[in-house]
């Protein structure tokens, strides 16, 4: 199952970073979501590579992959990412809930900010997950330089080894408290999305179709992609912390227990792709038209 899922992560992701490289080149722009969409397969890319290729080759028997610096880059190159799928997850929903909460002042000041400043958004993300995820870094060791299992995670190729108990809780609950906080966030964001789709269904029961109506139909399969990953976002990683948590109080480290979250992780990794590539069709209009054939596109995530 992790070579299944290995694959379809990288390849699905490498998809959708080829179509919208060339939906960039066509159109010589990507639009505020096309952009977050793009930097969110790139770090599940690199979470189906740098997690996925060691995994396998671990079960089919390969051991001793990496010395202790190649443990401390695979495993920081991982984590990070991982804090960076959470984080513009997180970002994806609070923009689709700005861009669909019309009528009111304050959310068309927050889109317009976003989509502003928005490649200083990201950097600025990709900064805090580089430095919120650096105290892995000395505590990643290989496999065949371990002698105290107390309060090590086991990745099997690799371990993360704390000194002591006050250490191992210290990182665990700041691991922990981030992923929850921006979780929480995208929780909240879609929470609202859902309302605002009721609130407009209800209103448009019995309206015939037109141009305005056809757009903020458009609008809504855009948010409800939205919505769909952040519920299958939450249901993953709530999963994953909640095993997590159970480990840092329980002080008992399960060495099935890692294998279970690694999956939950790539299981989000390869489900994006999925989504993206059958609600958005402007990256399947990439892969069935030819080059150089174009047509009209709304400019939201389901185009």
């Amino acid at each position: 199952i992790f070579i299944l899922i290995t694959l379809i992560g990288t390849a699905g992701n490498l998809v959708i970073l080829v179509s919208l490289t060339h939906i960039a080149y066509q159109e010589h722009k990507l639009l505020a979501i096309e952009k977050i969409v793009f930097n969110l397969s790139g770090a599940n890319l690199v979470i189906s590579l740098v997690r996925g290729i060691p995994h396998n080759l671990f079960l089919f028997g390969f051991r001793n992959l990496y010395s202790d610096v190649g443990c401390k880059i695979t495993g920081y190159v991982h984590i990070t990412f991982r804090a960076v799928a959470i984080v513009l997850t997180c970002l994806l929903s609070c923009f689709q809930c700005a861009t669909i909460a019309r009528g009111r002042s304050q959310w068309t000041f927050v889109k317009l900010n976003l989509q502003k400043h928005l490649e200083w958004i990201i950097f600025g993300l990709y900064l805090f997950c580089m430095i919120s995820t650096i105290d892995v870094i000395p505590f990643s060791i290989s496999g065949q330089n371990v002698t105290n299992l107390k309060f090590a995670v086991s990745l099997g190729y690799c371990f993360v080894v704390f000194p002591d108990n006050i250490m191992f809780q210290l990182v665990g609950y700041g691991i922990f408290a981030r992923d929850f906080l921006f979780v929480f966030l995208m929780t909240l964001a879609s929470s609202y999305i859902l309302l605002i789709l009721y609130k407009h269904r209800k209103q448009v029961q019995g309206i015939r179709s037109t141009e305005r109506n056809h757009e903020t139909t458009a609008e809504g399969q855009a948010a409800k992609t939205v919505v769909t990953l952040v519920s299958f976002y939450v249901s993953v990683f709530g999963l994953d912390n909640t095993i997590w948590f159970y480990e840092i109080v329980s002080k008992i480290m399960f060495p099935v227990a890692f294998d279970i979250r690694n999956l939950f992780s790539m299981c989000y990794a390869s489900f994006f792709p999925i989504v993206i590539i059958t609600f958005n069709k402007k990256i399947r209009h990439q892969l069935k038209c030819p080059r150089g054939e174009q047509k009209p596109q709304i400019a939201c995530l389901s185009s």
